[in-house]
């Protein structure tokens, strides 16, 4: 046995624990100062049956409460001064935050840019291409609809067993949904029309224009351990070059749809030239020397201090090599 990893292990998760249990101002101002990411894809209110039967996203209050206890213990900051950090291979005077938004959902102009820019907080909205002005639907959100036609009435056992089949489709599977959504009567050209889920290109560069920025999530969202590295290079690279073109973005900055994980580093290589950066869901870890950054997941069912404070003590803990 190593004796010295587990020790650490125990060690890590014996800090993990107690960080709950420890103030926001002493654990925040211990050691160098740290730039953190939390992200969201939307906030709201209402039930949204392309979301909800997927997750359930915070909703107003809850978010006002996230970003109140943000902003009382980092400096907020825009995705080009993480940008130079990453350049400048340093750390910020003090701790500072990025938040950032992905698939471009509606909500992002409604209700959060609203809330942020009032507050003075600049923020990045990750795109699909292919979602923007409403053009396509992705096939998550596909899936969200049928199960919740399905649940319109309370399911019978057979029908219970093939929502479960409905929520294993997969990216390449996703063909399977337009016939299943005949047999259902869903209509998702309808529901595009009528419920307009994603930002259009006029809000989008609204909201450029009053200080957000706007990144690439991959043109359609597939996870990317389904495709092969061509079209990983594709996803990113196409899309990339839609964002810059279209909003006159100088800089190119990539979120991966779904996760990183199991993304070899000879893609990073191969599409360096085409991107700044870019961003997976791994809380505070990094990679690719520094230009792939991780996020931390907003959306869980906890206040922002349950889910910062153990990635924060995690961080420390590596950082200092305790």
């Amino acid at each position: 046995m190593n004796y010295q990893c587990f020790f650490m292990s125990i060690l890590k998760n014996i800090l993990a624990y107690s960080a709950g249990k420890i103030p926001s101002e002493w654990l925040f101002n211990f050691g160098n100062p740290a730039i953190i990411n939390p992200f969201y894809h939307t906030v709201s209110d209402e039930y949204l049956p392309h979301i909800h039967p997927l997750y359930t996203p915070k909703n107003r209050s809850e978010f006002t409460k996230d970003i109140d206890f943000l902003s009382r213990n980092f400096e907020p900051v825009d995705i080009n001064k993480v940008y130079s950090y990453v350049k400048q291979k340093k750390l910020p005077e003090k701790n500072v935050f990025h938040l950032s938004f992905d698939d471009g959902l509606r909500e992002v102009y409604e209700v959060i840019f609203p809330l942020l820019h009032q507050k003075g907080i600049p923020a990045t909205i990750f795109i699909n291409t292919a979602f923007v002005d409403n053009k396509e639907l992705f096939y998550r959100y596909k899936i969200a609809l049928l199960v919740d036609k399905m649940r319109k009435k309370e399911p019978t056992p057979a029908e219970k067993s093939e929502i479960k089949k409905i929520f294993s489709i997969s990216y390449l599977q996703r063909d399977a949904l337009d016939k299943t959504a005949i047999l259902l009567e869903v209509d998702f050209l309808e529901y595009l029309k009528k419920y307009r889920p994603y930002l259009t290109t006029d809000e989008l560069l609204d909201m450029k224009k009053k200080g957000f920025t706007i990144g690439s999530h991959s043109i359609d969202h597939p996870r990317y351990t389904e495709i092969d590295e061509p079209e990983q290079i594709r996803q990113t690279v196409d899309s990339c070059k839609y964002v810059k073109e279209t909003f006159q973005e100088p800089n190119s900055y990539f979120s991966f749809p779904f996760s990183e994980e199991k993304v070899p580093d000879a893609f990073f290589k191969a599409v360096s030239l085409q991107t700044d950066l870019t961003f997976g869901i791994s809380g505070m870890r990094t990679r690719n020397q520094g230009k792939h950054i991780g996020r931390i997941d907003m959306e869980k069912r906890k206040e922002a201090q349950e889910i910062i404070h153990p990635l924060f003590m995690k961080h420390k803990v590596l950082r200092f090599n305790f």
